[in-house]
């Protein structure tokens, strides 16, 4: 099984992000695609915190509507439409609740959100690259996924570092509560410049 690192991907994919999760750090100067699989607070950046920066959001046509009322004011939200509609089974109040989340195909690469059954679609689609999330609640499903498995690119929205050269973590704050709170203390507190390992040092 070949072992993937963030080293095999070109300079584009520095120039996007999928949800909240991407490569390098976020530069407000510099232009990126933003591509949303679903509209989960955790999935979604903090208006506040990327407010200036030159951001294209792209995203299914369902739910490209509640994408433009929350960030159509201030960035461009187009549809992207060579996706894949998913079903994603996850625990809500202690009861199983099935959400609708959004695969991308771009070029030779696949962005799989959390979902039912990840392995089936690397098995059917067989992309180049899979760039993949995980999820905490996954072991609990019917079907279960390897998340520790270095054959695809583990993008993972709840750390801001990676912990091994296929894991893309978050770069910019989420709709969270968690981090709407942290983010207005760090703001209001540090008139710092952004450093995801500075700010989250002592809750890694």
């Amino acid at each position: 099984m070949r072992e993937v690192s963030v080293r095999l991907l070109g300079r584009e994919w520095r120039h996007r992000m999928f949800d909240v999760c991407g490569i390098g750090e976020f530069r407000r100067r510099e232009e990126r695609d933003v591509f949303i699989t679903h509209l989960d607070p955790d999935h979604l950046p903090l208006k506040e915190y990327i407010m200036g920066a030159p951001l294209r959001f792209y995203t299914a046509a369902d739910i490209l509507p509640a994408l433009r009322k929350r960030y159509g004011d201030s960035f461009e939200v187009a549809e992207y439409d060579d996706v894949l509609k998913l079903k994603h089974t996850t625990i809500s109040n202690r009861r199983f609740v099935t959400k609708t989340v959004y695969a991308f195909f771009l070029k030779e690469a696949m962005i799989i959100p959390e979902c039912d059954d990840p392995d089936a679609l690397i098995r059917e689609y067989s992309p180049k690259f899979t760039f993949l999330f995980v999820s905490y609640q996954s072991h609990n499903h019917l079907v279960k996924f390897d998340n520790h498995r270095r054959d695809v690119f583990i993008l993972h929205n709840k750390v801001w570092r990676p912990h091994a050269p296929n894991v893309i973590p978050k770069i910019v704050f989420s709709c969270t509560r968690e981090d709407r709170e942290f983010y207005n203390r760090y703001i209001i507190g540090r008139r710092l410049s952004y450093d995801g390992e500075y700010i989250y040092k002592n809750r890694l």
